[in-house]
């Protein structure tokens, strides 16, 4: 490992993956196209999204350290590797903005109708600024800390709906084909759990990278599994309005209420969203940062901080005309706008590996 290196243990890049992975998943109806069958896109998700998974770490295993941006320098050379960490910084940046969107639109409809736009994206952005400047270390803290609180009320608040479960609305099963489930996983697989190829940027952090591969894909698929439980549990209590609904979650939270004296705890839930959003946007806002940092050859990532957040704002304000508009985008365009991202490109310098690796044996047997 590289001196002056940020160090994350296992469980730190595990608690920030899961985060990540948590971010705005639990606002949004995940697969709604394939309604109440969108548990069986979420376990086929979770399947394909393990093999992404599994090339990107196996990558930054095979060269400890290095980041996929200064893997990239180094099979196809420094001008392909500048241009791959130009897409990744592109690609950490328009995240960030999506996400920074999906939660001013979500709080200001919830909870703060009246305040501007402008003031709840600076708020936000403000937190992830000062958390991401002192590094990764600390964001993954952050993340540990927050874990907790997010399991334990998730736990619980599972619990409270028990009354209005319906395991009726479960069924009948693939009623429609297969065709919504199919197109309801290439929706997962794009969000979110194909966007964990940010964390190629951040995997050569870890301490002990023989347990990089083991983490990441234990963390998918726990995240994953509890992402399925969030479905499920919406589905049991709201029926068919959990696919149509923009926020299925808040409603659902809404049915919680234990003899007239625990109810109306939607803030709470609010509260565990925007902890997993802020999350999201300081990775993003991070890797962002790192590959232009790599792109430029530049030793602070920190320097570029403060106008990608600035931008960030400024787009996350104009990018998309209103919230129908950034629905439709994240749910039928965003997962073939990341195919490049989250997998032509680690496919590619997978096959360049596998080929160096060719080109040398040969000369050996030749020798032979």
């Amino acid at each position: 490992m590289r001196q002056g290196i940020e160090q994350l243990s296992s469980t730190g890049l595990m608690a920030v993956m899961f985060m990540f992975l948590l971010g705005s998943s639990l606002t949004v109806p995940l697969a709604a196209v394939a309604g109440h069958d969108a548990w069986i896109s979420i376990l086929l998700a979770i399947v394909v999204s393990s093999g992404i998974a599994w090339v990107y770490t196996h990558l930054c295993q095979l060269y400890p350290g290095k980041s996929m941006v200064e893997i990239g320098g180094e099979l196809l050379g420094r001008w392909a590797g500048r241009f791959i960490g130009l897409c990744y910084a592109w690609y950490s940046f328009h995240l960030g903005v999506l996400v920074l969107r999906n939660f001013f639109e979500f709080i200001q409809i919830v909870a703060l109708t009246k305040t501007p736009t402008v003031v709840i994206a600076a708020a936000m952005m403000g937190i992830v600024l000062w958390v991401t400047f002192h590094g990764m270390e600390v964001v993954s803290r952050c993340s540990i800390t927050l874990l907790g609180f997010v399991l334990i009320e998730g736990t619980v608040s599972t619990i409270l709906m028990g009354k209005d479960f319906q395991p009726g609305n479960l069924l009948p099963v693939i009623d429609r084909g297969w065709a919504p489930i199919l197109e309801g996983m290439t929706q997962l697989v794009g969000f979110p759990f194909g966007e964990t190829i940010l964390f190629a940027m951040i995997i050569p952090q870890i301490n002990i990278m023989k347990q990089a591969k083991k983490t990441v894909l234990w963390t998918l698929v726990i995240a994953g599994l509890l992402l399925l439980l969030v479905n499920v549990r919406n589905t049991l209590v709201l029926g068919g309005l959990a696919s149509r609904l923009i926020y299925p979650s808040y409603t659902a939270y809404q049915y919680i209420s234990i003899a007239d004296f625990i109810e109306r705890v939607e803030p709470i839930a609010v509260l565990t969203w925007v902890m997993g959003g802020f999350i999201k946007i300081s990775v993003c806002l991070y890797v962002c940062a790192k590959s232009l940092a790599t792109v430029l050859s530049a030793n602070r990532f920190r320097t570029y901080l403060i106008p990608l957040s600035i931008l960030m704002i400024e787009f996350s304000l104009f990018v998309y005309r209103d919230n129908a508009e950034l629905i439709h985008f994240a749910t039928e365009v965003w997962q073939w706008y990341s195919i490049p991202f989250q997998i032509i490109i680690p496919f590619l310098l997978l096959l360049a590996v596998t080929a160096g690796k060719r080109k040398r044996m040969l000369p050996e047997a030749a020798d032979e």
